[in-house]
């Protein structure tokens, strides 16, 4: 079983490379490629995925990120427009309100991108291993956070202390 995964695994990351392979740079790439194949192989070992799963699962949990990238890009746009407004201080008042507007709009969408997320979920996995994915996804981002302050080098993310 324990090959199944593997297998999975590696079609997974072939599926996620030809996905987000485009025009990035080529360092940013392959930190980009490295993160998702932890990230494949953590959430399939994490979640215990079977083949099955992994094959429905990955397009699912692949087009939620990219509804969220999307939005948080959206937000920060905004975002940096109202800042370059304010810091100028030669726009208008009409200006500034239409600025903060769109950005208070893309900053509501940013949080609506999370709601039926978990229904989303739910279509192809079991609730179990639903509610397995948002605390593997909290160890995951952890673990790195951790990796960058240079608090965890390498190895598998842990559990919460």
């Amino acid at each position: 079983m324990k090959h199944f995964r593997i297998y999975a695994a590696v079609v997974s990351l072939f599926v996620m490379f030809s996905i987000t392979s485009g025009a990035q740079s080529k360092e940013k790439c392959d930190w980009h490629e490295k993160m998702m194949s932890e990230k494949i192989a953590f959430f399939t070992t994490e979640l215990d995925l079977t083949p099955e799963e992994s094959a429905v699962f990955w397009p699912v949990y692949n087009k939620i990120s990219k509804q969220k990238m999307d939005a948080q890009k959206a937000m920060m746009t905004a975002y940096f427009a109202l800042m370059k407004a304010v810091n100028e201080g030669n726009a208008s008042d009409k200006e500034i309100d239409r600025l903060l507007n769109e950005y208070l709009k893309a900053k509501q969408a940013n949080k609506d991108s999370d709601k039926g997320e978990a229904d989303e979920y739910r279509k192809v996995l079991p609730g179990t291993k639903v509610a397995k994915l948002y605390v593997a996804e909290e160890k995951f981002r952890r673990h790195h956070i951790r990796s960058m302050k240079g608090g965890h080098h390498g190895g598998k993310p842990t559990e919460n202390k």
